[in-house]
């Protein structure tokens, strides 16, 4: 803010006088407000109010699971490279959907392709030759849960050499959010009139309310390797459960 200031006829300001005057009648008159019992302040909230946030959660069993298979393919001719890449991953999707999963659920993620130039080990020099790697991913969304095994087999069996991650959701959590939303009203209601009894006012009516959704999704399961036996058991894979979170901002007014 910019002081103001007014010259008499002799030049001399005095609009500072002033200022401190009403900076003094400011404080005085703020003072004299009756102070309001808040939780978290919130600049929007009624002169008279308590704000409190509560929260809610709930768990649900994963019906849905999504992979990222990878090949990564390597050759000194880098055209050789890119074909053998696109064969593999050809093949890869085929045994998925052999597997069980849509095609629409098979999605190509990355494609990248980069030279490598040889290093010599023993000296650490360069050698010379250079290999051209091709890397692809799909990611893989698989909506039998008990089928994830199978699937990651069959990938593998085809030609996929690296597993990028592994993780679950819930394809429709409306429900678990309804439950958790309930959890949360109730939660902020219980610390808004803890707050009421404590500075002995009436809690009144809620004014302002927004929520906060937080999904929580399982550990995600990374992997990377250079190949695997292409004989390998089906791995046995844990769903677990998964949390649905609900968190509740709401403001009451004191009713007195």
């Amino acid at each position: 803010m910019q002081n103001q200031f007014a010259l008499n006829r002799n030049g001399l300001r005095f609009a500072p006088v002033v200022a401190v005057a009403a900076l003094l009648v400011g404080v005085l008159s703020f003072a004299m407000r009756p102070v309001a019992a808040q939780d978290t302040p919130n600049a929007n909230a009624p002169e008279r109010s308590i704000t409190v946030s509560g929260s809610g959660e709930v768990f649900g069993t994963p019906d849905i699971a999504y992979i990222t298979l990878g090949v990564d393919q390597s050759d000194a001719d880098a055209s050789a490279a890119i074909d053998s890449a696109n064969t593999t991953l050809a093949a890869i999707v085929a045994a998925l959907t052999d597997a069980g999963v849509a095609e629409e659920d098979v999605q190509t993620a990355s494609y990248n392709i980069y030279p490598e130039d040889r290093v010599d080990p023993a000296s650490g020099q360069p050698t010379g030759s250079r290999v051209y790697h091709v890397n692809l991913t799909v990611n893989v969304t698989i909506r039998d849960i008990n089928n994830v095994g199978a699937v990651i087999t069959a990938g593998l069996g085809a030609g996929a050499n690296t597993i990028h991650s592994l993780s679950f959701g819930i394809a429709d959590t409306k429900s678990l959010e309804a439950e958790a939303r309930k959890a949360a009203v109730a939660d902020a209601l219980d610390r808004a009139q803890q707050l009421a009894d404590v500075n002995g006012v009436t809690l009144g009516e809620p004014v302002m309310i927004s929520e906060t959704f937080i999904n929580t999704v399982s550990p995600v399961l990374n992997r990377a390797g250079g190949g695997f036996a292409m004989d390998m058991a089906a791995p046995q894979i844990n769903a677990g459960q998964l949390s649905v979170g609900i968190t509740v901002n709401i403001t009451y007014a004191i009713a007195g």
